[in-house]
C-alpha cells in the first residue's frame, strides 16, 4: 500500500474502536440472508404459538367446562377456604383416543410411556416439553431489538458459547432479566404479560393444577409446531448472531495486523462500511493487507451467496476450455 502523508497511526484504544464498529455494520446489513432467516423464524412462531393457543382454550374449556369454572369461582370467592380454580399457561397434554385411553408410544430410552408433555406458553418456558426446562434464550431473541435500545445485550449467551462462567455473561444475563421483568428501566413487564395473556382456567390444586389434559393426535401436533417455532426462533438467532461474531472476528485479526488507518480505510471500503470513529492523531506508514480477501472470507462466514463478475466468469470460462483442449489433445 502506498504510503500516504500524515496516516494514522493506529494504537489498541484504536484498532478496538474499528473492531466494535465493524460489528456494529456487519449487525445493520439487513439483507444478510441469516438475519432474514432470524425475521422469517419471528414472524412464523407468532402463526404457531396463536394457533397453539386456539387450540389450547378449546381443548382446556373441553376439559373444565366454562359454566362449571363459574360456578366454582363464586364459591372460592364466597368461602376462603376453597381453591379449586385458577388461572395457569401451561398445560401438561395427553393424546387420547376416540375411547378415550391413553395412547402409548416409545420414549427416547424404549420404554413405553402415554404420549404426553408439558406446553408452556410463559415468555421463559421450555422448548422441549419439559416442565423443569426453564430457559431464557427464547426471550433475547422475541424482544433482541427493544433490549438493544435499552443499553442491554440480548446476544451474551450466544457470544460467550463455551465460557459460561465469565463474570461478564452473569451481568449481562441479570440485567436482562430485571428488564424483561419490568425492572432497570422497562416500561413493561413482559413476563407477567405473557403469564396472563395466555391463561386459562384450570380446575385443580397444586403444580400446572396437578392434571394431564386429553388431547387428539392433530391437537398436540398444534402444539409440537408451537414448541419447533420457538425452538427455530433461538437457532435462528444463534446462526445470525454467531455469524456476525465470527465475520467480526476475522476482521478483527486484520485490524490487528494494520498499522495505520490507510488501512482500516481500504478494508471498509471493500466492505462499503463507513466507519463511525474519531481521530486524533496524524503521523505514519503503512503495511500491506487484503481487503478483498478478508471481506471474502467474512461474508462465506456470513451466509451470503457471491455471484462471480463478468470478469471471473470469463477468465473461468477459458481455463474451462483450456482443460477441454488438453483433453482433446491427450
Amino acid at each position: 500500500m502506498e504510503k500516504k502523508k500524515n496516516d494514522v497511526r493506529l494504537n489498541k484504544s484504536l484498532r478496538d474502536v474499528y473492531i466494535k464498529d465493524a460489528r456494529r455494520f456487519l449487525e445493520s446489513q439487513t439483507n444478510n440472508p441469516k438475519y432474514q432467516a432470524f425475521l422469517e423464524s419471528r414472524e412464523n412462531c407468532r402463526t404457531r404459538i396463536d394457533e397453539a393457543f386456539k387450540t389450547a382454550t378449546a381443548v382446556v374449556e373441553r376439559r373444565f367446562n366454562p359454566t362449571d369454572v363459574a360456578d366454582l369461582r363464586r364459591l372460592q370467592n364466597k368461602y376462603t377456604t376453597v381453591d379449586s380454580v385458577g388461572k395457569d399457561s401451561c398445560f401438561y397434554m395427553a393424546v387420547v383416543d376416540d375411547k378415550g385411553k391413553d395412547v402409548i408410544e416409545d420414549d427416547e430410552d424404549g420404554d413405553k410411556r402415554s404420549k404426553s408433555k408439558h406446553f408452556d406458553f410463559n415468555l421463559k418456558g421450555n422448548l422441549n416439553g419439559s416442565e423443569y426446562n426453564r430457559q431464557k434464550d427464547f426471550a433475547h431473541a422475541w424482544y433482541r431489538e427493544e433490549m438493544k435500545a435499552n443499553g442491554l445485550n440480548p446476544d451474551c449467551n450466544i457470544e460467550h458459547t463455551g465460557n459460561q462462567n465469565n463474570p461478564h455473561l452473569s451481568q449481562h444475563q441479570n440485567a436482562n432479566s430485571d428488564w424483561l421483568k419490568g425492572s432497570s428501566g422497562s416500561s413493561s413487564n413482559y413476563v407477567q404479560k405473557w403469564n396472563e395473556d395466555f391463561a386459562l382456567d384450570i380446575i385443580g390444586t397444586g403444580g400446572c393444577r396437578s392434571r394431564a389434559i386429553p388431547c387428539t393426535e392433530s391437537e398436540y401436533a398444534t402444539f409440537e409446531m408451537m414448541l419447533l417455532a420457538k425452538q427455530q426462533v433461538v437457532n435462528a438467532h444463534k446462526d445470525w448472531i454467531g455469524s456476525i461474531v465470527r465475520a467480526t472476528n476475522v476482521i478483527a485479526d486484520s485490524i490487528k495486523a494494520m498499522k495505520y488507518k490507510s488501512e482500516v480505510d481500504a478494508l471498509a471500503k471493500e466492505f462499503k462500511w463507513e466507519p463511525n470513529v474519531a481521530i486524533n492523531k496524524t503521523f505514519g506508514t503503512a503495511l500491506t493487507i487484503n481487503p478483498a480477501s478478508v471481506k471474502s472470507m467474512a461474508n462465506e462466514i456470513l451466509g451470503y451467496t457471491m455471484k462471480p463478475t463478468r470478469e471471473e466468469k470469463i477468465k473461468l470460462a477459458k481455463i474451462a476450455l483450456n482443460n477441454h483442449l488438453q483433453k482433446q489433445v491427450a
